[in-house]
Order: C-alpha cells, then structure tokens, then sequence
C-alpha cells in the first residue's frame, strides 16, 4: 500500500508513537511504502526544530538530524505537482 503521511504524522509517530508510529513500524518492515516531497520533507524539518519539541527529542536520544535521517531511510521521494481544481457553484 502507498501512503503520504502528514507532518503531524510524523511527530506523532516519531515522538510518542501510538497508531503514527505503528504506521512508521509499518514502513520499516515494508508492509506499506510512503511518499514524501521536498516539501514535506523541509516541513517536517521545521516542526521538529521547534523549541517545544526539543525536550522531548532529547529524552528519546534523539536529535532533528537523527530523525531526519531514520525519516529518509522508510521513505521514497517524489514529485510536487498542483492540480487545477475546478470551482464548485453554489446550487441557487
């Protein structure tokens, strides 16, 4: 199965684990492939930065690099693209 998990998915996951970190399990046993672009991926690099975060990184051993890092490993880049979008008209 193929997914794209959101970054708040991914410090759930990471951070405290429950049904995200499953899904990260998941990934590392290759039961489920996940996508993710530059831009997730830079995102998810930003929240993790954040200074609340910080503690609770480190008592997992952790640093944003680290996970980063374990993050590139489960993953497979692809693409950004927009999609056009028609706008729905409201009925009368």
């Amino acid at each position: 199965m193929r997914v794209v998990l959101d970054t708040n998915v991914w410090i759930s996951g990471w951070l405290w684990g429950g049904v995200p970190g499953q899904l990260i399990i998941m990934a590392k046993n290759q039961q489920i492939t996940i996508f993710v672009s530059e831009g997730l991926l830079s995102e998810l690099e930003t929240t993790l930065g954040r200074v609340k975060l910080q503690s609770k990184i480190r008592s997992l051993g952790a640093t944003v690099q680290i996970l980063l890092a374990k993050t590139s490993e489960l993953v497979k880049l692809c693409q950004e693209t927009s999609v056009d979008v028609p706008q729905l008209r409201s009925a009368g």
